[in-house]
């Protein structure tokens, strides 16, 4: 992605790989998204506030035009909610009043060019983020007058949003993303019992099923049960659909049930420490750590230092391996390895320099 790809493209992009994501592994948030709001509706908020939306933000209320939230939580990176339209007129027309409240010689708690768009909570508009119209960044406002910087852009926010999501194990910052009741919630949470509900998402895939053809079938099924397949398969009347499709049936619900369990072993492995030394074949226990594509063995250091095409970015990685102890090597390599596949996608390269950055971008 070229730094002059317009603002608005770039939430675009990211927002949509966000939904996609939601769509897929958290259905509970995905379905909590309102629809995008129309040019029309845009409008009249505009006309509203009487101040205009910058356009970035525009192209991310034409997608979803906020949320609903799950159990008072928000999907928003940080646990915020995206707050729907109406209650962005309510936030932006009471902060206004409590800036005209406080008079001209004030200190400055609200200006006209700053839109809210995200709020600690459905029901908790104290707290939130809002995109300064004039410079473009996203700050947050508290119900103290606090008013800071958080991200550079509304385009790096939900850029590194997207790339949490996908590179979890890259995530930045204090928040990870994670489950709660098959829901959206970066965490882990402050209180006690929310923790407990609170599994972090590691990047396991759903399971993805062999395709209903017999050589599909054996390549899933585990090693030590292909032997008995074969010899069933040998054993059946090919000239007699119904035996055919009744073995292929039998025997495509095992292969699922073994990569359901794989991927039960997989998500398991990734939540500890696997001792594994890089760069070498792994044990057959441990090949379950690696997401599928790399399961053949552990990208090595050389691997991924030759993928990351930046030398601010190796000499990052350089140090991370170098306060490595070994039992931490397999989980710091999968996310170096998340970090330079991203960083070969021409989407992704803006929001890996703000994960290696750090979450809140420098001005």
């Amino acid at each position: 992605m070229t730094t002059d790809t317009p603002a608005d493209v770039r939430v675009t992009r990211a927002w949509s790989r966000i939904v996609e994501w939601l769509a897929e592994y958290a259905p509970p948030s995905y379905a909590a998204l309102k629809p995008g709001a129309s040019d029309n509706e845009i409008a009249a908020l505009e006309q509203t506030l009487g101040a205009g939306v910058p356009e970035e933000l525009k192209a991310l209320w034409r997608l979803s035009a906020g949320e609903d939230g799950v159990d008072g939580s928000g999907l928003m990176l940080g646990d915020w909610t995206l707050m729907p339209l109406d209650t962005v007129i309510e936030v932006y027309q009471m902060q206004m009043r409590f800036q005209e409240a406080s008079g001209e010689d004030a200190l400055v708690l609200w200006k006209p060019s700053w839109i809210p768009f995200c709020s600690f909570n459905p029901a908790d508009t104290v707290y939130g983020l809002y995109l300064n119209g004039e410079t473009g960044e996203v700050c947050k406002w508290t119900r103290f007058g606090e008013r800071e910087q958080e991200y550079e852009s509304l385009p790096a926010y939900l850029e590194l949003m997207a790339v949490s999501l996908e590179a979890p194990l890259a995530a930045a910052g204090p928040e990870k993303p994670g489950m709660r009741g098959g829901a959206l919630m970066w965490g882990p949470p402050p209180d006690e019992e929310r923790r407990g509900q609170w599994v972090r998402h590691l990047g396991q895939a759903p399971p993805r099923h062999p395709a209903k053809t017999l050589g599909a079938i054996r390549e899933a099924l585990p090693v030590d049960e292909r032997a008995e397949f074969e010899e069933q398969r040998d054993a059946v009347d090919l000239s007699d659909p119904e035996s055919v499709s009744a073995f292929r049936d039998r025997w495509w619900e095992r292969a699922v049930q073994a990569q359901e369990e794989l991927e039960d072993d997989v998500a398991a492995a990734l939540g500890g420490n696997i001792m594994a030394q890089p760069g070498h074949m792994l044990a057959p226990e441990y090949e379950a750590t690696l997401p599928p594509a790399i399961r053949h063995r552990p990208p090595s250091i050389d691997d991924i230092h030759a993928a990351l095409r930046h030398e601010s970015i190796r000499a990052r990685f350089n140090r991370d391996i170098m306060d490595a102890i070994p039992p931490h090597y397999p989980a710091l390599l999968l996310r170096w390895w998340d970090i330079a596949r991203l960083i070969a996608d021409p989407h992704g390269e803006r929001a890996v320099r703000a994960v290696i950055n750090g979450r809140r971008a420098s001005g």
